[in-house]
């Protein structure tokens, strides 16, 4: 028997990467000639590895301690593949990297957060500082790694202009989704109209826009579900016709997705939106705002509208008035959506997309 490559997979479930992490997990562990092992980087670990005040002064610098703290043991094990999700434990592991046939999964670059957050009003010098020195840091560990696999395309084009990567060494995972799972529901396309909204951190998904758009403009045209668990909007008054869906199990959750008739999502800052494929998969149209990763997940006038940044209240409403008041459109554009998710979000296309990428980290 041919002995079994052994890959070290350095992994984060913080700051909504634990269903990535999980797909990737799920992805190596059907090849049957390799032998994965995984450290997973848990809010837990904020109190097993508690960083010292110098790292606590930035994110990514926590994050890379309790990485490499976590990882102390393992690493001393021979590897011959590394694998890590995040740019952060790009610069953690570099030396591993310079050793190892290397790849990094990742949503983000410091070029993208640094332009999110400037967008945000999130300057100043302090934070001009730090991503002076995350980014001189990733852009030295970038030359360390054979293969990169972000999440979208916006952030392959920054890995290529700000980084220098070649787009050949870059492989667009999307958002994969269980598309078998998450289908669209028998509903009827009438009313009573049913929107819906996915997101935890509320004020910066645009929570606040969200509420004024509907009780200023599409009070008694329909109603709104929120599904968060933020706890900002506990005991919070909501308008009228807007339900708070708190604590839902993923079945709940699915179910709401299957009865509602748009997803509307007027973030601020994200990458490649997880609830996005998630509506798609469900088959609903989708509004969202113009950030990194939902020109992929969107066909925009197709399976739903892309609004430009900055965009009005009242445009927002206008396109969710349209749809509302043409049900056949809603019906194709609904059909046209999951359509999508079946075409491009599958767990079968990113199956074969890390089957062929760790085939080439094997040819290195």
């Amino acid at each position: 028997m041919a002995e079994k490559t052994r890959v070290l997979c350095i992994l984060t479930g913080l700051l909504g990467n634990g269903d990535m992490s999980q797909r990737l997990i799920g992805a190596l562990d059907q090849l049957p000639d390799l032998e994965p092992t995984y450290v997973l980087l848990t809010v837990e670990d904020y109190l097993k590895y508690p960083a010292p005040r110098w790292a606590r002064v930035t994110n990514p610098w926590q994050s890379q301690y309790m990485a490499r703290k976590k990882a102390q043991s393992v690493i001393q094990q021979p590897f011959d593949i590394l694998i890590v999700h995040g740019w952060e434990y790009a610069i953690a592991f570099r030396d591993l990297a310079q050793h190892l046939p290397a790849a990094v999964m990742m949503d983000s670059v410091p070029a993208t957060m640094d332009l999110h957050l400037r967008r945000r009003g999130l300057g100043g010098w302090k934070r001009w500082l730090s991503h002076q020195v995350h980014d001189r840091a990733f852009r030295a560990a970038v030359r360390d790694f054979q293969f990169f696999l972000p999440k979208s395309s916006d952030c392959a084009a920054s890995l290529e202009h700000d980084y220098g990567v070649e787009r050949k060494r870059c492989f667009v995972t999307l958002v994969p989704q269980d598309v078998h799972a998450w289908t669209p529901g028998q509903k009827n396309f009438a009313p009573p109209w049913r929107l819906l909204f996915v997101g935890n951190d509320f004020a910066r998904k645009g929570g606040e826009f969200l509420l004024r758009l509907y009780s200023e403009h599409l009070t008694g045209t329909c109603t709104l579900t929120i599904a968060s668990n933020d706890f900002s909007l506990v005991g919070r008054q909501l308008p009228a016709g807007v339900e708070l869906l708190r604590g839902a199990t993923r079945e709940e959750l699915l179910e709401t997705y299957r009865t509602s008739h748009i997803f509307i999502f007027p973030t601020l800052q994200d990458f490649a939106p997880q609830v996005l494929a998630e509506a798609s998969s469900a088959g609903l149209p989708c509004l969202a705002g113009d950030v990194d990763g939902v020109r992929d997940l969107i066909r925009d006038g197709e399976t739903g509208f892309i609004m430009p940044r900055g965009a009005s209240e009242e445009l927002w409403a206008a396109r969710i008035q349209r749809l509302l008041a043409d049900p056949a459109e809603l019906r194709s554009m609904s059909d046209r959506s999951r359509r999508f998710a079946e075409e491009n979000l599958g767990l079968e296309r990113f199956q074969t997309l890390i089957s062929s990428v760790m085939e080439r980290l094997r040819d290195v």
